[in-house]
Formats: structure tokens, C-alpha cells, sequence
């Protein structure tokens, strides 16, 4: 059976993967998937606690740096001795897409079970959120991965389907059982393509997907189309909201973040779609994924999630 949260549905997200410098050539931005989406919970009041792993360089004091920019901020940082803090190569395409070259055996790749870990994992009740690349390889992220996956309430996978960084198989693995997968609608068709899930009408596609895997929801984010939501009776679609596009790149970090806190405040599941997609359009209209000034940016965010909530 898929897995199932804590009854209460507040105990701690505990978030693993990479972190990593995005390369623009000219410039040098923080990011990777589960660091933004980290950075996001914490703005928003979520107690989540990011566990990655670094080099001993200038990327990852920078990284430490960041971390101090967020209230309520945890997180195991580990640190390599050989392997650099992750770093992607991103090419410009125009009209705010990019093309990333990611680099192989990055720290992020070893993301050891050590000690610590072990034992702050014993004691505590968390649903885990991951994504697919820092487990692109085999070795100790993939047996991090696995040492928490069997230990959590649930899990919620925000796959990242880069060329070259991910296999049928253990793919496979990562999607056997979620509670929640996350993909966009390119992800959709490889996944549709790899797994032999028919054709037709979107609801077919995903309830075999659903079904192959025993997930529990699927949720679908389509780019300026919006976003929509399947947990195997309904199908529910939200538009996005109109924007200008000054940079795409971590916007779908701000949606997961932001279905996470809508759903755990609350609000249904047109409400978190529709919340998601606008958090995700106000990353777009930044340059980078993560805000200069996080108190203004999610002020009128916060304010809107509270009133939808109120408003049933």
C-alpha cells in the first residue's frame, strides 16, 4: 500500500538533495531543487530540516552564508574532502528557459548516513521530500536515500529528469510508493514513454501511472498552463496566473514548497493548486530562484493562503 502521513499531519519535512551553484557565466547564483524548496518552507514557517553535502570551497561558505538568511534554518551540511560543492552550467535559450549542464561527482553525490544522522532520524517522526538527482548515482546518497525512505511518515518526489542523471530502474524505485509524486509534463510523457503507460486522456495516464507505482496523488505542473492534481477519483486543474517571465528557474521549487504549507494550513486541494501556481509565477518574475528580501516577497502570499483558508 502507498505510504501514509502522520494522523496529525505536522511533523517535521525533512528535505534531501543537492545544493549546488547555478553558473550563468557572468554570474553565479545558490540553488538546486530541495535547497530552494528548504529555503521556501522555512519563509513560510514550516519546520524543515535540509540535509545535503558540500566541498570545502568558496560555494559552500556561501551556502552557509545563506542558510543564515532564513528564520528557523536547520540543516546537516555535511563536508567533503575531495568531492567540490555541486555546480550546474546554465546556457541561456531566451524567453526565460535555459538549458543546464549539470557536472558529475559532485559532493552532493555522497550524502553519507553517519552518526548524527542515525540518531536524529531515531527519534524523530518526518515526512521526507526528495527529488531524483542527488541519487543519480550509486553510492551513499542512494543509501541515504534509502535509510530515510524506510523511516518516514510518507514521502513527497519532486522527480528532475536531466539528461544523463537518471535510470528506468531505479527510478522506479524512487516512485514505488509515494505519497505524493510531482512532475511537470515533459516528465509526464518519459515517464509515459519509459513505463509503457498507454495513451489517451490525461486521467487514464495518470491513474495507470498511479496505479504501476501505488502512489498516492499526482500532481502535474504545466508551465504557463497551470497545474493539476489526480488522486485516483478526480482529476482538479488550476491556471496560472499571468506574468512576467524574467527567469523560470526555480519555480517549480516555489510550487512544492508552497503545496506543502498550503495543504498542511488547510486548504483543499484547488486551493493549493491554485496558491502553488502563485507562488511559483512571483519566482518567475525574479531574477534567481530565491528572493533578495524574503520578508516583502511572501508577504502578500502568506496573506493570501490565510484568507483562502478562512474562506473555506
Amino acid at each position: 500500500m502507498s505510504e501514509t502521513p502522520a494522523a496529525d499531519g505536522n511533523e517535521a519535512i525533512w528535505v534531501l538533495g543537492e545544493c549546488l551553484v547555478d553558473d550563468f557565466g557572468d554570474f553565479q547564483r545558490l540553488g538546486g531543487a530541495p535547497f530552494n524548496v528548504a529555503s521556501h518552507l522555512w519563509a513560510l514557517g514550516q519546520t524543515a530540516y535540509f540535509i545535503s553535502r558540500v566541498g570545502r570551497d568558496g560555494p559552500a561558505a556561501q551556502i552557509r552564508a545563506q542558510l543564515q538568511r532564513w528564520p528557523g534554518a536547520e540543516a546537516w551540511l555535511q563536508e567533503d574532502d575531495t568531492l567540490p560543492t555541486g555546480r550546474v552550467l546554465v546556457h541561456r535559450l531566451g524567453t526565460g528557459m535555459h538549458r543546464f549542464e549539470i557536472l558529475p561527482h559532485q559532493a552532493y553525490d555522497a550524502i553519507a548516513t553517519d552518526e548524527a544522522l542515525q540518531a536524529k532520524a531515531a527519534e524523530s517522526s518526518f515526512l521526507l521530500y526528495h527529488g531524483s538527482l542527488a541519487l543519480r548515482e550509486e553510492g551513499p546518497s542512494r543509501a541515504t536515500w534509502h535509510f530515510l525512505a524506510t523511516r518516514a511518515q510518507g514521502r513527497f518526489v519532486d522527480i528532475n529528469l536531466r539528461d544523463g542523471c537518471w535510470q528506468a530502474p531505479f527510478l522506479a524505485k524512487l516512485l514505488q510508493g509515494a505519497l505524493v509524486l510531482k512532475c511537470n509534463d515533459e516528465e509526464l510523457r518519459i515517464l509515459q514513454r519509459e513505463f509503457a503507460l498507454g495513451e489517451g486522456a490525461v486521467e487514464h495516464i495518470l491513474a495507470t501511472l498511479r496505479q504501476h507505482f501505488d502512489v498516492g496523488e499526482i500532481i502535474v505542473t504545466c508551465g504557463p498552463d497551470g497545474a493539476l492534481h489526480w488522486d485516483g477519483v478526480s482529476l482538479t486543474r488550476a491556471l496560472a496566473p499571468a506574468t512576467a517571465v524574467v527567469d523560470t528557474v526555480g519555480a517549480g521549487d516555489a510550487f512544492s514548497a508552497a503545496w506543502l504549507h498550503a495543504r498542511r494550513c488547510g486548504a483543499t486541494v484547488a486551493q493549493a493548486l491554485r496558491l502553488a501556481n502563485g507562488l511559483a509565477a512571483r519566482v518567475c518574475a525574479l531574477d534567481g530562484a530565491l528572493p533578495e528580501d524574503p520578508h516583502d516577497f511572501y508577504r502578500e502570499f502568506i496573506a493570501e493562503m490565510g484568507e483562502a483558508v478562512r474562506g473555506g
